[in-house]
């Protein structure tokens, strides 16, 4: 079991026997640069993508900017030969999440400042796991809804039920009902959420609903 984490705008490593640890670490960051080109953001948020087609896995990371390497058999080191800067569009912020469908790689990532109650998440697709990445019109995925009182929706995952087409976003938000009234404490008072997620037939990402 590997475990990845961000520390000091580093990303980490650490592996257990067992899914509930002990888990130790590698003992040295995994990233602690910059891809070449890139002169601002951060290294942290880490995802792990393990491609079905080709059963490689994938390391992806990134605020300000979205990064790919391909990890080694041993899943604590990348192959630096891979590394590929694949930001989609200026609303690439952090948090992306790939996971892939009916032969497209899905890109999820989140706009804006998790401080921002206008946190939110959008998509873009790819026929690769290394892109690029297409970037479809209306591609706006969750976002606040203030009826409800519903705000700073974003940094996403996304949970495939096993053998089925049925899907589930899991993200944050600000704590509810009082989050909103925290000022910018209310990006670091958060709770996590659920709701499910659907595609058209078209494949294109359906908006969701945040519920209560």
């Amino acid at each position: 079991y590997y475990y990845y984490f961000t520390a000091a705008q580093k990303i980490g490593v650490a592996v257990a026997d067992l899914p509930t640890g002990p888990f130790k670490d590698s003992g040295k960051p995994l990233i602690d640069f910059k891809p070449n080109g890139v002169k601002g953001g951060q290294e942290i948020d880490p995802a792990v993508f393990n491609d079905p087609k080709s059963g490689k896995s994938y390391l992806y990371w990134g605020n300000g900017y979205l990064a790919v390497a391909e990890l080694n058999k041993d899943m604590i080191s990348i192959k630096r030969n891979t590394i590929k800067v694949l930001t989609p569009d200026k609303t690439f912020r952090e948090g992306a999440y790939v996971v892939y469908r009916k032969g497209l790689y899905y890109f999820f990532w989140t706009e804006d400042d998790t401080r921002s109650e206008n946190y939110r998440v959008r998509y873009g697709t790819a026929t690769s796991p290394d892109g690029p990445i297409t970037v479809p019109e209306n591609n706006l995925v969750l976002q606040k809804d203030p009826t409800q009182g519903i705000y700073g929706t974003g940094h996403n995952s996304i949970l495939q039920i096993p053998g089925k087409d049925e899907w589930y976003i899991v993200y944050h938000r600000f704590n509810y009902p009082k989050g909103i009234d925290m000022g910018d404490a209310a990006g670091f008072n958060r709770e996590v959420c659920m709701d499910r997620l659907f595609f058209d037939d078209q494949g294109h990402v359906l908006p969701v609903v945040p519920t209560l």
